[in-house]
C-alpha cells in the first residue's frame, strides 16, 4: 500500500465525540499532536495504553469515546474491584451441554479495565496475560482478538506513585508501553467552553457516544505500520534507538549501569562520579529490552498521524520520532530514580523526561554528522584510529557497529552494492539498517 493511502485511512477515522484536549502532547517538524493523537498513534501500533490521573479528570470518557468510536462500542469492559475473578469474564454456561465453555468475548480486539489500582497486586496479575493478548484456560494459552488486541486501563495517581486502593505492581505496569497523565496536559479554555456548552457537559455522568466499527481498518493499518521500521526508518533512527539502549546505559564505574543498577545513584555518590553532577547519570537506569521495541514501535505511528495532520508526508522516521517517542514511552516505565524525580523535578516523571530528551538531543546533534562520515569510512573498510577514537565511552557502541561494518568493507570491496542483496543481509542481518 502507498504512503499516500495510508494517510486517507488514518484521516478517514472518527475524531472522539466527547473528549476534549487540544493541549500539545509533543510537536513533530512544527505538527503538534495532543493526547487524541497520541493515544491513536498508540492504539495503531497495537500498544496497550495506561491513563492515570486525578479523580475525575475524564479518564473513563476518554475509554469511553475510544471504545464507541473506534471499536463499535464492543470492547471487554472490566470495572476493577478487589473480589473480582478475570476468568469469569470469558466463560459461559452452555444450557445444552451443562458446561462452562470460552464465550464469544475472546474474539474483541478491545478491553478496558477502569481504575485497575482498584485491585489488589494478586488481582493485577490476572491481567498480565490479558495485557499479553492472551489468556489461560484450562492449561492452555488462549489469543484475544482476532490477529489484534489492546488493552486500555486507567488508574489514579498521586504525585508519582498510583493513588487507588492499592499500589500498581510493577509487573502489569511494565505491560503498559503508553502511560499518559492526563494532568501533565491541561486542557485549553477553548476546550472548557467546548465542553460546558456540550449535552454532555451539562450532566457530570458518563457521555454515551454514537458506536461505529473501525476495527478491521485500524487492524489494517497496524499491519502496514509493522513494514515501516525495515522501509521508512533511517540510519539516525537506529543509532537513536542504540544511544537510548546503550548510551545512557554507560557507566563510568563499571561500564554498564546494569552491573549496578539496584546500587545506582548511591554508589555514584559514594565515589564522587563526575557524570553524576554533570549529567544526572545516576539518576537514569537501563532501558529494558521491552521499553526499546514501545519505543520503536511508537515512533512510526506518531510519524504518520503528523503526517496525516498535515495532510502529506512520507513517513521517514528519524532520531526525532524516536526521542519523542522516548519521551512518551518512558516516564513511568521504571527508569528514573523517584527520589531525584521527587526532588528536583516536583514529583512529575514527564519534567524529568524533558530535561533527559533535551540532552540526548544536544549529544546527538553533535555526533550525527560524525556518525554518518564513519560508516561512510566503514562502507569502504577504510575506518582509521582517527576516527575510532571520536567514538568512546557512551558512544563506545557505535564503534562495535563501525567495526562489524568495516570487517564487512574490507570482505566486499563495493559494500554499498551489496547492501540492499538479500543473500548478504540474510547473512548479516544487522546490514538491513543500512538499507
Amino acid at each position: 500500500m502507498k504512503y499516500k493511502s495510508l494517510l486517507k485511512m488514518v484521516n478517514a477515522l472518527p475524531g472522539f465525540p466527547v473528549y476534549r484536549n487540544s493541549t500539545p502532547v509533543i510537536t513533530l517538524n512544527g505538527t503538534s499532536l495532543n493526547i487524541e493523537d497520541v493515544v491513536k498513534a498508540a492504539l495503531l501500533s497495537e500498544l496497550n495504553i495506561l491513563l492515570i490521573g486525578e479523580r475525575g479528570e475524564g479518564k473513563t470518557q476518554l475509554m469511553q469515546d475510544i471504545n464507541g468510536c473506534l471499536f463499535g462500542g464492543k470492547g471487554t469492559y472490566i470495572r476493577a474491584r478487589p473480589d473480582m475473578k478475570t476468568k469469569e469474564l470469558y466463560e459461559l454456561f452452555n444450557l445444552n451441554t451443562l458446561k462452562k465453555e470460552l464465550s464469544p468475548k475472546v474474539k474483541i480486539s478491545l478491553t478496558q479495565i477502569d481504575e485497575i489500582n482498584r485491585t489488589p497486586p494478586i488481582i493485577q496479575n490476572e491481567f498480565f496475560h490479558m495485557c499479553d493478548g492472551y489468556i489461560e484456560y484450562e492449561g492452555k494459552s488462549v489469543s484475544l482478538g482476532e490477529g489484534f488486541h489492546v488493552t486500555v486501563a486507567s488508574a489514579n495517581v498521586k504525585n508519582e506513585r498510583y493513588g487507588g486502593t492499592f499500589e500498581m505492581d510493577d509487573a502489569i505496569l511494565d505491560r503498559f508501553s503508553l502511560v499518559v497523565n492526563i494532568d501533565h496536559y491541561p486542557t485549553q479554555t477553548k476546550d472548557d467552553l467546548e465542553i460546558m456548552t456540550s449535552p454532555g457537559g451539562k450532566n457530570p455522568k458518563l457521555t454515551r457516544v454514537e458506536e461505529k466499527d473501525w476495527t478491521a481498518n485500524i487492524k489494517d493499518i497496524c499491519s502496514h505500520l509493522k513494514t515501516m521500521r525495515e522501509e521508512k526508518f533511517d540510519l539516525d533512527a537506529y543509532v537513536a534507538l542504540l544511544y537510548l539502549k546503550r548510551g545512557l546505559d554507560w557507566c563510568l564505574i563499571k561500564k554498564s549501569k546494569r552491573f549496578i543498577s539496584y546500587a545506582i545513584p548511591t554508589v555514584c555518590k559514594q565515589r564522587n562520579c563526575p557524570r553524576l553532577k554533570e549529567e544526572d547519570c545516576g539518576y537514569i537506569r537501563p532501558l529494558s529490552e521491552r521499553a526499546v521495541e514501545a519505543v520503536a514501535a511508537l515512533a512510526p505511528s506518531l510519524r504518520l498521524i503528523a503526517d496525516a495532520k498535515k495532510g502529506k508526508g512520507e513517513g521517514t522516521v528519524t532520531y526525532r520520532e524516536i526521542l519523542e517517542s522516548f519521551r512518551l514511552v518512558t516516564p513511568y516505565a521504571g527508569i528514573l530514580d523517584l527520589v531525584w524525580v521527587r526532588n528536583s523535578h516536583f514529583s512529575n516523571p514527564n519534567f524529568a523526561l524533558d530535561k533527559i530528551v533535551e540532552r540526548v538531543n544536544s549529544k546527538f546533534l553533535e555526533k550525527k554528522e560524525e556518525a554518518k562520515v564513519a560508516v561512510n569510512f566503514a562502507l569502504k573498510g577504510k575506518l582509521d584510529d582517527r576516527i575510532k577514537e571520536r567514538f568512546a565511552e557512551e558512544w563506545s557502541f557505535f564503534l562495535e557497529l563501525l567495526d562489524e561494518i568495516d570487517s564487512l568493507g574490507k570482505k566486499y570491496p563495493r559494500l554499498l552494492e551489496y547492501v540492499q542483496d538479500e543473500e548478504v543481509i540474510h547473512k548479516y542481518p544487522f546490514m538491513r539498517a543500512l538499507k
